[in-house]
């Protein structure tokens, strides 16, 4: 089954997911999403795209928004930081990818950037931050350690991106970002895609870490009338 946030479902005009192996595309949203899905291709860069048409043409971009009824956004990942994020009255939906690249190169801020300039303003939104490697498995070099703990002096305690050596918390980063940008309200949800398993005893979650190959899940929000069946 894939994952939800309980704050994003509190919207009633809105639905997501968070994709896992059992669902890479959650079940429920998959036949809207391959029919409405626009294209992109994910870099580990800052760009963002707004989707105005289904099966937009999007380029290069790690994150996607849209304030079209049934304009669906999303992001893929296998161990990075997918975000959801909604207008509190759900008229505005945005997905971001958010690995470690991006965020050390501040994508959240590049697309509160580009949403800023088209009128939205952070106290209006709230967050999710879905399934990614945790800190318990991401373990980094030496040097992204240290350009972290430098280009984040002071926004978040050193203890708390990085508990273990070489070891960091960029869910957590994230997540204070939003906050620091004038989100309110920002879930974290504590699943970690490498190490979590199912009542079955497989793994819950594409792992780029572990699998070292590219399948992934989706992480899909959008607008609709209410809420689909199932």
């Amino acid at each position: 089954m894939s994952v939800k946030s309980a704050l994003l479902a509190t919207i009633p005009t809105l639905v997501h997911g968070f994709g896992t192996v059992a669902e890479p595309v959650p079940g429920f949203l998959e036949h809207d999403w391959n029919a409405r899905k626009p294209q992109w291709k994910q870099v580990h860069g800052v760009a963002t795209a707004e989707v105005r048409l289904a099966g937009q043409a999007c380029g290069e971009v790690d994150a996607l928004w849209s304030a079209q009824p049934k304009a669906w956004v999303g992001v893929v990942t296998a161990d990075c930081v997918p975000i959801l994020m909604s207008r509190r009255d759900g008229t505005a939906v945005a997905a971001i990818h958010a690995g470690w690249r991006g965020t050390l190169n501040r994508i959240v801020e590049a697309t509160w950037n580009e949403l800023g300039r088209a009128g939205h303003d952070p106290k209006d939104w709230v967050a999710a931050i879905g399934p990614c490697i945790q800190p318990c498995c991401f373990e980094v070099g030496l040097d992204v350690q240290e350009n972290f703990l430098t280009e984040f002096e002071g926004q978040i305690p050193a203890q708390e991106l990085n508990p273990r050596f070489r070891h960091l918390d960029i869910a957590r980063l994230n997540q204070e970002t939003l906050k620091r940008l004038g989100l309110n309200e920002v879930e974290v949800l504590r699943h970690c895609t490498k190490c979590e398993t199912a009542p079955d005893g497989t793994y819950r979650f594409h792992s780029f870490r572990r699998e070292k190959g590219g399948t992934r899940q989706l992480s899909i929000i959008g607008r609709v009338a209410a809420h689909p069946s199932g």
